[in-house]
Order: C-alpha cells, then sequence, then structure tokens
C-alpha cells in the first residue's frame, strides 16, 4: 500500500546525490538527506524489477490517480534498469512481466464523453509499454457513484472479471 510506504519525490537532495554518484563519489560520501532518499529510490526499483507480476490498485482522482502512484513510477523509471536507450530509441527491459490495473471510478471514464479525460489508466498503460511489459490490463470499477441503485451490480460484475482475469493472470 503505496500511502503507507515511503516514497521519495526526485527533488534536489536526489538530483545533487545521483550527480555525485556519477561523478564518481562513493554512496557514503553523499548527506544523510541524499543517502536516505537515493538509497530508498534505489531500494523500490530493485523491488520492482525483482516482481514477476504487477497489480495496481487506485482510485480515480481527478481523472488520474493519486500522487504517491506517480512518484512511484518516477521512482521505479531508472534507465539501465527498466529501460534503456538505444540509437533507436528507448527500449523496456521488463519483457518478461504482466500487470494489472483495477481502478475504482464513480462515473463512467471507459466509454463515452468523459472516456478522454481519463488519464490514470492511460499513463500506466504508456509506462508498461515503456518498460517492455508485454502484458497490461484494466480492470475497472465505474459508475457506482453515478448510479447508486446499480452499485451493487457494478460491483459483481467487477468481481465476475477479476475472476476471469486470475485464470490467465
Amino acid at each position: 500500500m503505496l500511502v503507507k510506504e515511503y516514497i521519495p519525490q526526485i527533488d534536489v537532495d536526489v538530483f545533487n546525490g545521483w550527480g555525485k554518484l556519477k561523478s564518481g563519489k562513493s554512496f557514503e560520501e553523499l548527506s544523510s538527506e541524499e543517502k536516505a532518499k537515493v538509497g530508498r529510490l534505489s531500494e523500490l526499483c530493485e523491488q520492482f524489477i525483482a516482481a514477476d507480476k504487477y497489480v495496481f490498485v487506485t482510485p480515480l482522482w481527478n481523472f488520474s490517480f493519486p500522487p504517491v502512484m506517480k512518484a512511484y513510477m518516477d521512482a521505479v523509471a531508472v534507465a539501465g534498469k527498466t529501460f534503456k536507450y538505444t540509437e533507436q530509441g528507448p527500449v523496456g527491459l521488463l519483457t518478461d512481466k504482466k500487470a494489472l490495473h483495477i481502478q475504482a471510478r464513480g462515473g463512467i471514464y471507459s466509454e463515452g464523453p468523459a472516456a478522454q479525460m481519463e488519464m490514470g489508466h492511460r499513463y500506466l498503460s504508456v509506462m508498461m509499454q515503456f518498460f517492455g511489459v508485454p502484458s497490461f490490463e484494466g480492470l475497472f470499477v465505474e459508475g457506482h457513484a453515478a448510479m447508486p441503485e446499480k452499485a451493487e451490480e457494478i460491483k459483481e460484475k467487477a468481481i465476475s472479471r477479476a475472476k476471469d482475469l486470475a485464470h490467465t493472470f
């Protein structure tokens, strides 16, 4: 649960720490703030790489997801780890993974006029493609606030779809 985790944002301490490491300084020569942030970001990236599958569970907030999710994606988007640069452009390195995004949405954003405003699932889809993840599915529990009389039906339909996805995921 990311909201309970320490996810450093990429800030001046991180850039300074990375710069020092690139210039040949050792990790021990970083300031305490730089060590804490750079070390944690490295830990998160290594944990992400080690996983076989990813399940992202988010609410839809302001057409996207909570800011901690973006901070997490920033933490794991590391050149040479999750992607690499080539003469032909960036290439994803996580080609043996699967990902699933489960998102609760009070309105309907998978189709219709609001679909163009949804940016959370689209962002994760782009990032998974960028990382080379070949399989990315979405499961949306949506419309329960817009149609409270159908909330139970919406929930049951999502549970059924989740069970179906579990067989192939």
